[in-house]
This record gives structure tokens, sequence and C-alpha cells, in this order.
């Protein structure tokens, strides 16, 4: 078994699913600290709460953005009934009501993740689409990305793309992300394709939206018709893996593997797999089993090690 690179899964809802480069997720979501984070994170935080439970992640092979690993995260990190968060939780909701677009998508995700209130997916949506329908981007991406996965609201792929548009026209880094993987894994136009690209480079390159980079190398790896266009994807690779996406350092290792756009090297590509795998990607950890069962990439064959990352294989799949 070969460390490929993951392309999306293509199964029913086409889960797009995130990575843990979005790091760990405020908790804090009051309008007066709105102005000190990334919208991004708000609008992900929401559209991931939304998404449990949804079995279809935990069987589908990690690809482009692990979604259900950040919303477990964020729940982990959000929810609370503390004084301080009902406190919060009410301050939000009165900036809310007089017509904050800010604080209506943090009062969504509260109501969501269960931060100062109870968990409310009902109102959290209701709120969440009064936001969007106000004309605020970081809404519209959220709302989109919910419709287009699916989980704890139905899917509905043509809401889904009609609220990522909305966001896309605003250069809204995570739908411009969401919807140019559905053009690059559908049935999609040329003119589709280049408009992905497009949106894809924009997120990386004007935004520096972490999950965009290894979406970005894996098309660009893809498309690659020479070793410039391969050095290019090792470029994104690379970029994603040092903000220690698991996707992104298993793709890199691949890369080292089979020198795709870089000198082949065993030693970098042992290393980036092992990297990825410690952090719990699948592909990875299946990987360091064949390395130590076949004794590849310059390693001894050597039992307990591939007895060791079993465990560690079985321990994540069960959980």
């Amino acid at each position: 078994m070969q460390c490929k690179p993951a392309g999306l899964a293509c199964q029913t809802s086409r889960a797009v699913r995130a990575s843990r480069a979005v790091h760990r997720l405020p908790c804090l979501f009051s309008s007066s600290r709105l102005p000190r984070m990334h919208k991004n994170l708000i609008s992900l935080a929401l559209a991931l709460a939304l998404l449990l439970p949804l079995p279809l992640l935990a069987q589908t092979p990690p690809t482009l953005l692990d979604l259900q690993l950040i919303a477990i995260e964020a729940r982990a990190d959000a929810a609370s009934h503390s004084p301080e968060s009902i406190a919060e939780f009410a301050e939000t909701r009165r900036v809310a009501e007089t017509g904050d677009v800010e604080a209506q998508l943090a009062l969504a995700c509260m109501l969501q993740l269960g931060v100062g209130a109870p968990q409310d997916t009902a109102l959290s949506m209701a709120w969440l689409r009064k936001s969007a329908e106000a004309g605020y981007a970081p809404a519209q991406s959220a709302l989109g990305l919910a419709y287009t996965v699916g989980g704890k609201v139905p899917i509905d792929r043509g809401q889904g793309e009609y609220w990522l548009r909305k966001g896309v026209v605003q250069n809204d880094a995570l739908a411009q992300t969401i919807l140019a993987l559905e053009f690059i894994n559908g049935d999609s136009s040329a003119e589709e394709q280049a408009l992905a690209i497009k949106w894809l480079k924009k997120a990386a390159l004007e935004a520096h939206f972490i999950p965009a980079y290894n979406a970005l190398g894996e098309h660009l790896m893809r498309a690659a018709a020479d070793e410039q266009d391969r050095g290019e994807a090792f470029h994104w690779y690379d970029r994603s893996a040092r903000e220690k996406e698991p996707a992104g350092m298993r793709n890199l290792a691949h890369a080292y593997e089979l020198g795709l756009g870089v000198k082949q090297s065993d030693k970098w590509a042992l290393i980036w797999c092992e990297r990825a795998a410690w952090r719990g990607d699948l592909p990875a950890m299946r990987r360091m089993i064949d390395v130590y069962v076949k004794g590849e990439l310059g390693q001894q064959a050597n039992a307990d090690d591939a007895a060791e990352w079993r465990s560690k294989l079985a321990e994540k799949e069960n959980k």
C-alpha cells in the first residue's frame, strides 16, 4: 500500500472533510471579540458542528479537510454552561437582535455548540440564515457548507451552491475552497474547473486559508504535465504540512517517496508519513504498517513496530 494523495470521496454526499489546520477553535464568540478573530473560524466551527453526528465521515478515508475531528474538538472546547458563558450568550443575543450580522453568526455558533445555552440546531440555523440573508459572507459560507455536506440538516446541493456562490462573490476563503472542491471533483465543465483553480489560488495566496493549501496541491499534482507543475504541487503540500495538516504531511511523504516535484528521498518520505500517522491520518497509519511489514523506506522489517501501528490504527478506527 502506498501513501497516495487522497481525492474527494465521491459518496452520496461527496462529503468534504476539513483538517486540524484550523487549529483549536475559539470558545468565546461574543461580538466584542469578533474583530480580533478570523471570521472563517466561526463560520467553519458552526458548519462543522452541524455535521455531527455524521457516520459517513467516520467511514470515509480522510481527504482534504477533516470535519469530524475539528467539530469534536470544537465541542470539547466550547461546550460550557459557566456563569461567564451564560452571560456572554445573553450579551451576544442582545447584540444579534439589533441586527448585527457578526453577532448573529456568533449566536448561531454558540447555540449549535451549546455554549451558554442548551444546544438547539433549529434556532442556530434560523440565526445563521438571518445573518446570511443580510449579506454576511462568513454566514453564507457556513450555510452553504452545511447544506452541501449534510449531517444535522438535510443535504440540499442547490441551496449549498447558492450560498457558497454568495460567499465566493465576496471573496470568502471558506466558500472559495469548498465550492472549488465541488467543481474539481464533480461533473463540472472546463470553465468551472478553471474557476475552481482560480478560487483555490485566491484562498491560498490572498487569504492564506490553510485548508486550501493541500486542496490546491492535490489538484495541481493530478493535473501536472511536467516536473515544473509537480514542483508547484509539491510547494503547496509543503506549505500544508508545515501548518501541521495531516493530509498535507501524507501527500508530502508520497511526493518524497516517488520523487514528484522533488528529489526522491526515503528518509523524508518516512519522516513526513510518520508525522501524519502520529496525527491520526488513517492512510498514513496504514502506510506505516506496510513499511514495517515489508521493510520499506529504508527500514528493516519489524513485526513489533508493525503490530504497534496496527494497534494504533485499530484504536483510531474504533473511536
